[in-house]
């Protein structure tokens, strides 16, 4: 049985707020990281740091989860904030889980046209963060709402240095933020350009918001002067949010389902979450033996069962009984429909240590969203996914209140249903995985419609392959190859994919001997393009922490609990 072999050097410490480069495992020189109760991993170092403070100071999995979903608003912009969506799976000592669906709801004045822009006030529905994170705060924080907001309110009045990735894919967009009077006070420069690289950037506006939610943020959001302003902004752009569709806005229940796996049971959230993608997948693979597989064999399968699972989106768009979804003769006709190359005698894959000076940060439409995964010593484990879509998500901002809106309606999320009232589905998958009964890993990923595939193939290569997570996380990953037709629907070869090639990933050698087994694979070179991973895993009481080595996130590395 081939296997990843995978080395990653640790990078330096990180002690400064203001950094230019980040680590996906942090250990801390402080006394202070002797208190840890507990261990997060999230997608920028300065995020996870404020979810060890509030760890320290004696808070819980979501109080830290909570901080830093709030700094994250702060310093990676691009990817995720007040303005945008969410979901989340949490679960008590007691195995005990309740999801939460903040996905951002559609205003009840909003008329689809096929004319809408892909970006702009048009697109912006009503925010669902901050109403997530002020309902599991109210079920299973144990500080202060105040304490939590603390350390995102502190980065936006004093200001911080974005880092290389944000700042690219700031750049990227820059034309379109432009035309926006609320992005351009923050994000532009007085050349017109973004802020130069060392810039130290504030926010007051942000900082003003985040004052204002730090005691009862959902009436604060959703009510009053806030949801006012959002109201009547929207108004003056062309926008449909109203007043009504502030005011009326709560989190729903997330789309709870649980299912096994070899010896694991995954917990995750079906629509308008994308854990049964997750799920329909992981079915596929448990119909075959890993024994069986070499390395370049399981990415044809991995490959084809992504495929039929992405397929079935148009099929069952609501999921509202995932696992009646889930269902033998389901899983039985798909996997007839696979075909597997033999057995491969090339040599093994080694994945080096990657440079973050190489990495793609802006990756076709890929490059958005953010996860944090969160375990204690006490047993509380959250996983949560939040995003804006795509970059900046609809480009427009409130000047008075200083955050990006989402984009959900328009071109971004144009394969599924835009109704008045409803939340559009996405492939957020936030993953909670048991093993006797006990909370042995928590994970989730960031990356569009590569999320599923990312969570999918680490889960794979720890349960099937045994790898350790670091291992699990940095080997190379694979997707099949996908477009979106003119009626809005995602069309699917089979036998085609795409195989992660940076470092030492698959190579020419790989391709020729998936094409003589009839399939057609396009190598990717560039990193932080199969979705990136953000994970916790419990083991004998040691809990570590690991991230996605080609991007800007990191972790604690570890603790061990009842020392």
């Amino acid at each position: 049985m081939n296997k990843i072999v995978a080395t990653l050097i640790k990078p330096h410490l990180l002690f400064l707020f203001f950094v230019s480069v980040s680590s996906h495992s942090l250990d801390h020189g402080s006394k202070d990281i002797n208190n840890l109760s507990g261990v997060i991993s999230t997608s920028h170092p300065m995020a996870t740091m404020a979810g060890e403070a509030i760890l320290i100071k004696g808070g819980n999995s979501v109080d830290a989860a909570i901080a830093a979903s709030l700094v994250l608003s702060v310093v990676e912009p691009t990817m995720s904030g007040l303005g945008g969506r969410a979901q989340a799976i949490v679960s008590n000592n007691k195995q005990n889980f309740v999801g939460y669906n903040g996905m951002t709801e559609i205003p009840k004045a909003f008329k689809n046209d096929n004319a809408l822009p892909s970006y702009g006030y048009q697109t912006v529905a009503v925010p669902g963060l901050v109403a997530l994170l002020a309902k599991m705060h109210n079920d299973f924080g144990s500080l202060p709402f105040s304490s939590l907001t603390n350390p995102a309110i502190k980065h936006a009045s004093e200001g911080i240095k974005f880092l290389p990735g944000e700042r690219t894919r700031q750049l990227s967009v820059v034309e379109k933020i432009f035309e926006s009077d609320g992005m351009r006070h923050v994000y532009i420069d007085e050349s017109g350009d973004i802020h130069p690289n060392n810039k130290v950037v504030t926010q007051e506006a942000l900082a003003n918001t985040l004052k204002k939610i730090s005691t009862d943020p959902h009436n604060n959001f959703y009510f009053g002067d806030i949801a006012k302003i959002i109201a009547d902004d929207s108004s003056d752009n062309g926008g449909f949010i109203n007043i009504g569709d502030l005011n009326n806005y709560e989190i729903l229940p997330g789309n709870y389902f649980s299912f096994k796996y070899r010896d694991r049971t995954i917990h995750t959230l079906a629509a308008p979450a994308g854990g049964l993608l997750v799920a329909k997948t992981l079915s596929i693979l448990n119909q075959y033996e890993y024994l069986d597989f070499d390395e370049d064999r399981w990415a044809a399968l991995v490959s084809q069962a992504l495929a039929l699972s992405i397929k079935s989106m148009s099929e069952n768009y609501y999921e509202e009984d995932p696992l009646k979804a889930l269902n033998i003769d389901w899983i039985n006709h798909q996997t007839l429909k696979i075909s597997l190359p033999k057995t491969n005698n090339l040599e093994k894959v080694y994945n080096s240590a990657l440079e973050r000076s190489k990495t793609d940060w802006v990756q076709n439409s890929n490059s958005h969203t953010s996860h944090i995964s969160v375990f204690d010593c006490d047993g509380l484990a959250i996983s949560m996914t939040q995003t804006l879509g795509p970059i900046f998500g609809a480009k427009v901002s409130t000047k008075e209140l200083g955050f990006p809106y989402a984009a959900t309606m328009g071109g971004y999320l144009r394969t599924g249903k835009q109704k008045p009232g409803q939340r559009p589905r996405t492939s957020i998958a936030p993953v909670i995985v048991t093993k006797d009964g006990q909370v042995d890993l928590v994970l989730g990923a960031a990356g569009g419609i590569r999320i599923p595939s990312a969570i999918t193939q680490t889960l794979s290569r720890i349960i099937d392959q045994g790898l350790t997570l670091e291992r699990a996380i940095s080997a190379p990953r694979v997707h099949p190859s996908m477009t979106i037709n003119s009626e809005n629907e995602r069309v699917i070869n089979l036998n085609s994919f795409e195989a992660e090639a940076s470092d030492q990933g698959w190579n020419d050698r790989n391709v020729q001997y998936w094409e003589k087994s009839g399939f057609n694979v396009n190598l990717v070179h560039s990193r932080a393009s199969f979705g990136r991973v953000n994970a916790v895993t419990n083991k004998s009481s040691v809990i570590m922490g690991q991230s996605d080595p080609d991007w800007e996130g990191s972790a604690t590395a570890s603790i061990k609990c009842g020392r």
